[in-house]
């Protein structure tokens, strides 16, 4: 029991150290200072956004077969590689070979975490607490995310940037030491008779078109992802327009953790008072108004309304990843949550440079709208989609 509950703890304390990411402040102008526009901003992401697509599933299947540990080892030894190294980086090439690295790093995490969570809590008796106790570990690395932006942008006045990446590097370094401690709870170890490539099919395949929930619930969670993260790198120009000092960006960086870490601790109680179907068509929402007040509401204004985007960050996970859980096998389940994050990439690579190329070519407030009409096309028809399959869940 108790080595189960340590797992709990360092999985924690892994996701606090990952959120660790004190140049986030100021990384945007960092990346300007070396002859990157907003385009090719957004064309770095995109280009982090296919290493994940490329990474993301296969990393969840080696979690599924190597086992948790291993995985996390892997994840927080190229973590702090990527973050290490990208101190000295001084071209986009240089950025885009450590943007992957980053990425392999983030990938061997994804998934694997969230499965570890939960077959700790089910070998201790407690798989009913998933819901509590993610959007709390979810709610304690966006403060954890918060304290690093706040002090990382305060430090930014007086130290250079790359200090502030090494720092990170460090902390997914401490991160590694932890990840020595983690036990491999009991479970299937994955594999198909027919090889890797046909086992990772059969899985999507059960999680596209088998499932009576989980099918609903990936591109739900997929787009709710990139509803966060579309407008996110435009938040630094529009303070920098808006005449903000360069040593409050990390304070307001830090905010954006607060919605969501509030989000994330109040999602469970939510979902028992409003329901989980009212919950569900308040989350797009969010991002909605929020993206749409920064395209219309002038100067100063529009700052407040950044914060409302966050909140569906934290409402998002810990409601929805519990459908996941209830529907999918222990051998199976990180392949399954990193076939969520893939397809947010894939949803990124897609849209992301489109507004970039709108921010560039003709204005802030124009990207921003169309930020918002990306996030009502594409979660519309799924939220109606999921609706429905909660009503036949229910039995109408």
């Amino acid at each position: 029991m108790e080595r189960w509950n340590r797992n709990l703890r360092l999985v924690l304390w892994i996701r606090i150290l990952f959120a660790l990411i004190f140049s986030l402040p100021v990384i945007s102008l960092y990346w300007q200072t070396h002859g990157m526009d907003l385009a090719d901003v957004f064309w770095l992401q995109a280009i982090f956004a296919v290493a994940i697509i490329i990474l993301e599933v296969p990393t969840g299947y080696i979690g599924d077969r190597i086992g948790r540990k291993k995985t996390l080892i892997l994840a927080c030894a190229m973590a702090s590689i990527g973050w290490s190294i990208y101190a000295i980086a001084d071209s986009f090439i240089w950025f885009v070979l450590l943007e992957i690295v980053l990425g392999c790093g983030f990938a061997f995490l994804s998934g694997t975490d969230t499965a570890l969570v939960f077959e700790s809590l089910q070998a201790s008796g407690r798989a009913a607490e998933v819901t509590r106790v993610s959007g709390r570990q979810l709610s304690l690395s966006h403060w954890a995310e918060g304290a690093a932006a706040l002090s990382g942008g305060l430090a930014a006045s007086v130290l250079s940037t790359e200090c502030l990446l090494v720092a990170s590097g460090l902390a997914t370094l401490i991160a590694l030491g932890l990840a020595l401690g983690i036990s491999d709870p009991p479970r299937e170890s994955y594999s198909h008779p027919r090889g890797t490539l046909y086992g990772i099919y059969k899985i999507a395949r059960f999680a596209f078109l088998r499932s009576s929930m989980v099918r609903y619930v990936l591109p739900f969670m997929s787009v709710c992802s990139l509803a966060t993260m579309l407008g996110v790198w435009l938040y630094q120009p529009l303070w920098q327009a808006s005449g903000v000092p360069l040593w409050l960006f990390g304070v307001l960086w830090a905010a954006l953790s607060f919605p969501t870490g509030l989000a994330g601790h109040w999602a469970h109680h939510l979902e028992q008072k409003l329901g989980t179907r009212r919950l569900i068509m308040l989350m797009p929402l969010f991002p909605i108004t929020g993206y749409l007040l920064m395209a219309v509401l002038p100067g100063w204004t529009a700052l407040c309304a950044v914060y409302l985007v966050p909140v569906l960050r934290g409402l998002a996970h810990p409601v929805l990843a519990r459908f996941v859980h209830e529907e999918t096998w222990s051998d199976k389940r990180a392949t399954v949550f990193s076939l969520e994050s893939w397809l947010f990439r894939l949803l990124y690579f897609t849209f992301g440079p489109v507004v970039g190329y709108a921010a560039r070519d003709w204005s802030l407030d124009a990207a921003f709208a169309l930020s918002a009409g990306i996030v009502l096309v594409l979660s519309l028809p799924l939220m109606l989609r999921l609706l429905a399959a909660l009503r036949r869940r229910k039995g109408g």
